[in-house]
């Protein structure tokens, strides 16, 4: 995982299970050290092994704004599987959803 923000983009193809639909999402940004910023405001900081925090750049500008917003943990369990807990924050900054993701590379 780390290697894949050597690079400065994400690409994530996702598959519904069931269901004959993909959805490619492509991210760029930039990189310093252990914090990657993508164009639209999001970041994500690399935490010692292989964990990393998504979030907003500005969190406290998306409340004063009444946005909601997301913040993310991620672990790698193995190489090709990955734990992620995302959480759902609405317009005034109040928990709304908490969401647990186990991905594994095809």
């Amino acid at each position: 995982m780390l290697l894949l923000f050597l690079f400065g983009y994400q690409d994530v193809t996702s598959i519904s299970d069931g269901e004959n639909v993909t959805t490619n999402v492509h991210w760029s940004g930039t990189i310093s050290e252990y914090l990657v910023t993508f164009d639209g405001g999001y970041q994500m900081i690399l935490l010692p092994g292989d964990m990393y925090m998504g979030c907003p750049c500005d969190i406290a500008k998306s409340v004063a704004e009444s946005k909601s917003f997301h913040l993310e943990f991620c672990w790698l369990e193995t190489p090709d599987k990955r734990q992620r807990l995302v959480r759902t924050y609405d317009v005034q900054g109040l928990a709304v959803s908490s969401t647990y993701f186990y991905e594994t590379k095809l």
